[in-house]
């Protein structure tokens, strides 16, 4: 154990002590004056989150709006497990206590699961969406291996939006911020017949000023749009005992991103990148288009003692991004994709709903899905490695899945005070690949080459995966748990290997203890775990001249601690803060991964004359041929055992406040949350680093009389804290994408 990790542990007790913990959803206060009930469904049920034996940060959207969180990818913010990394501007790649992925493509799924209304979201474009009509969101923290067992090793983020009502309810609201900054949304919902009940939600946001310039152009980047619809029906049969709700989304984003600025050392071209530290320096400006939709059924019927569940969706999804991949103002290396993703998922659910000591669920889970590269094209010199003139790589892939699985759980009441709880799940993946490859050379002199070809591969992945518990509460305020899970994420193809090359299963064995609280006349919520993790077959990933690689490491042990508590100091005043503590560290024998030596050096993977000037060398260990084959053996050892996971911080810390001060009819909140990120490696070599950052949002908003009518003035990360959304060691040198800067503005709303 090193010291850093024994003065953050010791820093953690401290704040868990002091009554700090992971930011919480607040429900509404108790007739008391204190903490509410949160009502989850983590185990596929309406329970009391308090009762779950799962570690769970919950959160509402009254915490989304002070906090001036508007999508997915900034609830890491809240939920201290959590990262959340993006990839090329759209993959979004979520990260629960080190598990995560930074692989991309078709077929390629994240080991965190997202859940829309019950619905499975397999595409990592999916995996970023705004927050505008949600109701609660629930981040389950750990391998779901038996009721969310799909690709759940690192956990569940679980999104639950409005559900319609009978009674006509209309909000809405419209902000302005700076980088002219713009937009607003909707909700309207209302009975249409007996029984019968329709919601529609909309946003839109622009920003027409961009966070930085790509100087070569003079055009501004990282600026764009994004809309989102959603519509909602919800049909209460006569009986009473049937509810059919059907649903449908569609949005749409385009920016120019993901702005890649190579920031330390030389470039290819032997300089280095001029502006500040959000201006590029590139021939082509870079774009990301998104489109995602779908459509969902959900029919529940009631029967003796039992509920039967069927949910039933298509969705698709389109990504097309276009970068400058040499990463200087030459014609050199640029990269497109278009990649589409299509599935159809349909979950049947068997719950008891008696009153007896044995509480039990059945299921089964289908899916199918399709995922295209349409094509992946990777286009200039720097493809041949300095040896043609220009050098065309066009790839098409297609991955197909069908997915079986079957589940059961229960949990068994020894006694009033002591549960257990057992489940399987059992998983059949089968996977199809096929694709094509055309390579058209451009020589120096004579006549053009072209070499083409196909394959075609299949592989079948089955797996068993399980969860035990016991719970036991030593009092009305006091529940202890501990558990054994085991998860699985699907084995898959490398998206763009020719010829296709298999990537392994990942597993985790997760054992974890922890303890929830409601004290002092439920004014204090205090919840602690503490964890290890056995996690085999990470999938990590590398670019090389333009080329995406995706190969597995033996994995990592992963320990640590999480604290969740929140405070109802007085009736106005609620306290929360956050603590999650992590040693992830690959295991021994990760000798296969990709490392990156700056130039100029005496080494090359493709050219002795590219790598003179600038960038780096970056290699596989041991040689593989294609790849890095001209690699001398004064590279080697390229051992990562035993350094830290990527994207992975070993401390994350939040706290926040809201207080509300009654003014005449109405009354004004103040609100506040900081957010501290201990710091973590971007490269499974640790020589990439992002330091340690803090950011700072706050809020103040008058309300009128029932909140009819409010006023909100904002600012997010207010000290301007320089943080990335990823980095990378490419060949062509370090590059980064920077996380947005100071925002703040404000912001109109009503509600009827």
């Amino acid at each position: 154990m090193d010291n850093r990790w024994k003065h953050t542990s010791g820093m953690a007790a401290l704040i868990a002590a002091a009554a700090l913990g992971s930011t919480s959803a607040l429900a509404q206060a108790s007739d008391g004056g204190g903490l509410g009930e949160i009502i989850v469904t983590a185990q596929k049920r309406s329970e009391a989150a308090q009762n779950v034996p799962v570690a769970i940060t919950s959160i509402d959207p009254g915490r989304l709006s002070s906090s001036g969180i508007t999508d997915t990818t900034e609830l890491k913010q809240l939920a201290p497990a959590l990262n959340f990394n993006t990839n090329l501007g759209g993959f979004g790649q979520p990260r629960i206590r080190g598990i995560g992925t930074t692989a991309t493509g078709p077929g390629i799924e994240n080991p965190v699961a997202t859940y829309v209304d019950g619905v499975y979201i397999g595409s990592s474009t999916g995996a970023i969406f705004a927050l505008a009509d949600v109701q609660q969101i629930d981040v389950l923290n750990g391998p779901q291996g038996t009721l969310f067992g799909r690709n759940a090793t690192g956990g569940v983020i679980q999104v639950t939006t409005k559900e319609p009502t009978d009674t006509p309810h209309v909000s809405g609201q419209v902000h302005y911020g700076n980088y002219d900054s713009w937009g607003g949304s909707a909700y309207a919902t209302g009975g249409l017949a007996d029984g019968l009940a329709a919601s529609i939600a909309g946003v839109f946001n622009q920003q027409d000023k961009g966070y930085g310039r790509n100087l070569a152009t003079g055009s501004e980047v990282q600026k764009g749009w994004d809309y989102g619809l959603r519509g909602k029906l919800r049909w209460q049969l006569p009986d009473g005992a049937t509810s059919i709700t059907l649903a449908g989304d569609y949005s749409e984003s385009s920016r120019s991103d993901p702005a890649i600025r190579t920031y330390q050392g030389l470039t290819i071209a032997g300089t280095p990148t001029p502006g500040g530290d959000r201006d590029i320096y590139l021939n082509v400006d870079p774009i990301v288009r998104t489109h995602q939709g779908g459509a969902m059924l959900n029919v529940s019927h009631d029967f003796a003692g039992v509920q039967l569940v069927s949910i039933s969706s298509f969705r698709e999804a389109r990504l097309y991004t276009k970068i400058d991949a040499d990463q200087t103002t030459a014609n050199s290396l640029t990269f497109s994709e278009v990649q589409k993703d299509r599935q159809f998922t349909q979950e049947l659910q068997l719950l008891s709903t008696g009153t007896g000591p044995f509480k039990w669920t059945l299921g089964g889970f289908y899916m199918w899905s399709e995922g295209k590269y349409d094509p992946i094209k990777t286009e200039g010199v720097l493809a041949c490695g300095f040896a043609c003139a220009n050098d065309i790589i066009v790839q098409y892939v297609r991955q197909k899945l069908n997915s079986w699985a079957a589940f059961a759980q229960g949990t068994y009441a020894i006694d009033d005070t002591t549960n257990i709880t057992a489940g399987l799940r059992y998983t059949i993946d089968n996977r199809l690949i096929d694709e094509s490859q055309t390579i058209t050379t451009v020589p120096f002199f004579g006549a053009n080459t072209v070499v083409s070809g196909t394959a075609l591969a299949s592989k079948k992945f089955p797996k068993l995966t399980w969860r035990l518990a016991m719970d036991h509460r030593f009092s009305p305020e006091v529940m202890a748990y501990a558990s054994y899970n085991r998860g699985f994420k699907s084995g898959s193809f490398q998206p763009n290997s020719f010829p296709p090359k298999v990537l392994q299963p990942e597993t985790v064995d997760a054992f974890e203890v922890g303890l929830k609280t409601d004290l002092a006349d439920r004014k204090v919520r205090l919840n602690l775990s503490a964890f290890y993790y056995d996690y085999t077959n990470i999938q990590a990933n590398q670019i090389i001249q333009g080329q995406l690689f995706v190969y597995n490491s033996p994995g990592s042990i992963n320990y640590g601690l999480d604290a969740d508590l929140a405070i109802r100091a007085t009736p106005n005043l609620t306290l929360t803060a956050g603590a999650a503590l992590l040693h992830a560290r690959y295991k021994q024998g990760f000798t296969s991964a990709f490392w990156s030596i700056p130039a100029p050096n005496a080494n090359s993977n493709a050219n002795p004359f590219f790598h003179s000037i600038g960038g780096n060398s970056v290699i596989q260990c041991p040689a593989v041929g294609g790849v890095n084959a001209f690699v001398p053996a004064t590279f080697a050892p390229c051992d990562a055992s035993g350094l830290h996971i990527q994207n992975t911080p070993d401390v994350t810390l939040n706290a926040g406040f809201t207080y509300s001060v009654p003014v005449g009819s109405g009354h004004v909140d103040l609100a506040g949350n900081v957010y501290y990120n201990g710091g973590y490696y971007d490269d499974p070599q640790n020589r990439l680093r992002q330091p340690n950052y803090t950011l700072l949002d706050a809020s103040v908003t008058w309300y009128a009389r029932a909140d009819s009518l409010f006023v909100k003035v904002w600012g997010k990360n207010l000290a301007d804290t320089f943080h990335t959304q990823q980095q990378n060691a490419l060949d062509v040198g370090d590059n980064r994408v920077a996380a947005p800067p100071r925002t703040y503005g404000v912001t109109l709303g009503f509600k009827y």
